[in-house]
């Protein structure tokens, strides 16, 4: 239930984001471009190696990503896909972008029945507002355990640091020490944190055991792998 509380309340604050601040980065809870830019530089890390890149966008508001994607990459093969649960984003993605598939889906309930290469999820986990932590953090976490499934390679997603110089009571700053217990146990024990960028957040890629493996074909490294 918790879950779903915490869903229908984020809801509600995009939606009233997005009418309030229609045609600027507040509509989607960003305080500017250039702030998005570097989120996505650094995301973009994950797929800069790909000649096609596969990449579904959770949370993914007007798909500025997918902008970004074309601009970056304009000589490889995007293959863009997103989710969002509001409704508003949702239409407004289809008609700017009527060849990219979107769905309007809550992964917090379960993952889809699609699978692709890589799944992101930028500034989904910051806006706790009137949320529990606890329940923020069940919430966040099935978002993840759920995109996980749905992967063939790896996710992104990013939290606010706790290594600030200011506190927000509406906010999350995301508990580390349980956020990497979380992924090695429920997830993965291959991931990668960046910490090293200007805004007080990181990101987390956590890759699937079979590609890490893929990579290592010597059979030297056999024995680090489960399967």
């Amino acid at each position: 239930m918790a879950i779903n509380n915490t869903k229908k309340s984020q809801e509600e604050i995009f939606r009233n984001l997005y009418y309030k601040f229609k045609g600027t980065p507040m509509e989607v809870s960003s305080e500017s471009y250039a702030h998005k830019k570097t989120r996505y530089d650094i995301i973009s890390q994950l797929v800069e190696a790909e000649e096609v890149i596969q990449v579904h966008d959770v949370g993914m508001g007007l798909a500025s990503y997918y902008d970004y994607l074309l601009n970056r990459f304009s000589d490889k093969v995007i293959d863009y896909s997103g989710s969002d649960i509001v409704l508003e984003y949702v239409n407004d993605v289809k008609k700017k972008y009527g060849n990219v598939k979107i769905f309007n889906r809550d992964l917090a309930e379960g993952p889809g029945n699609d699978k692709y290469d890589y799944l992101i999820m930028s500034g989904l986990f910051h806006q706790r507002r009137d949320s529990r932590i606890s329940d923020w953090e069940r919430f966040s976490q099935a978002i993840i355990k759920n995109t996980y499934i749905m992967c063939n390679k790896a996710i992104a997603f990013n939290f606010i640091t706790p290594f600030v110089d200011f506190y927000q009571t509406d906010v999350y700053y995301c508990n580390l020490p349980k956020l990497l217990n979380f992924i090695n146990d429920e997830l993965s024990r291959f991931f990668v944190l960046h910490h090293n960028y200007a805004l007080f957040e990181f990101t987390v890629f956590v890759y699937k055991e079979a590609h890490i493996k893929s990579l290592y074909p010597e059979i030297e490294f056999k024995k680090y792998f489960k399967r």
